[in-house]
């Protein structure tokens, strides 16, 4: 079974990942006193991997969204790690409200994103069967954790130095994680990258959101960006520069960054 591998600190915390196509798992191990903060545990086999590796009997396990394909892998986890992290908007979900998704007519506009990562199709066929939690483009909705913690805009009490910054646009409970200290973005699909690029999703549930979305994580400074989708890029300043939704990759506007390789 692939492990996670680490990227190193880039200036900040210690991060690994496991990536199963384009289905990207992140853990820092020792983000909140020492226990680790998991993010996007989209598949089951993160989620059996994450027990190999490390101590999910500490760790904090965190959704960006509740896509299936970010959450498939919390049910695992919820039995064993204290606390699971949704967010807010997800407590809606919860009670019946329809969870607003990516208008179909937008789906296909991801694909220099899912050409940027090696295909697995057992990946695909694992995201396919990891289907009783979260929702899928549009509803229903199934909580992944029977008691979880919701995220509020702002600081993370659950790790330290990280906040929780709304980010509808994707979905309309679409929720980054940020870093301020070194500069850390964890951005599930509010941002992907392709070509070593940071690219802001237009597979999109609502414009206006989404343009909101993009302005206001255009005024932080990101130099670590990990996504839900494509690889991670460390460089300078990356979303100043990103592409906005409204346009198309093409390899004329390069970033000025690297893509993060796992140590291995």
């Amino acid at each position: 079974m692939t492990r996670f591998a680490s990227l190193g600190t880039g200036g900040g915390p210690d991060v690994w990942v496991r990536s199963r196509w384009v289905f990207n798992c992140y853990v820092f191990p020792t983000a909140s006193d020492g226990a680790p903060l998991v993010i996007d545990c989209g598949l089951p086999s993160h989620a059996h991997q994450i027990l190999r590796q490390f101590s999910p009997e500490r760790a904090t396990v965190v959704a960006t969204h509740t896509h299936t394909d970010h959450v498939g892998g919390i049910p695992e986890l919820s039995a064993i790690a204290p606390a699971v992290a949704l967010p807010a908007r997800a407590e809606a979900f919860a009670r019946g409200e329809a969870p607003g998704g990516p208008r179909l007519a937008t789906v296909a506009s991801i694909a220099p994103v899912l050409r940027s990562q090696a295909f697995e199709l057992s990946a695909v066929v694992e995201a396919g069967r990891a289907t009783a939690v979260g929702f899928g483009l549009r509803g229903p909705y199934a909580s992944p954790s029977p008691s979880p913690v919701y995220l509020a805009d702002g600081p993370f009490d659950l790790a330290d130095g990280w906040e929780a910054i709304a980010t509808p646009g994707h979905t309309d409970d679409s929720t980054c994680l940020y870093h301020a200290g070194s500069r850390t973005l964890c951005s599930g699909d509010a941002v992907l990258t392709v070509d070593k690029r940071a690219w802001f999703n237009p597979e999109r549930w609502d414009d206006a959101a989404t343009g909101a979305t993009e302005d206001r994580l255009r005024g932080l400074r990101v130099d670590r960006l990990l996504p839900g989708h494509g690889r991670p890029v460390f460089g300078t300043d990356l979303l100043a520069t990103a592409l906005s939704a409204t346009e198309r990759p093409t390899r004329r506007r390069w970033s000025r960054c690297t893509a993060a390789r796992p140590d291995r």
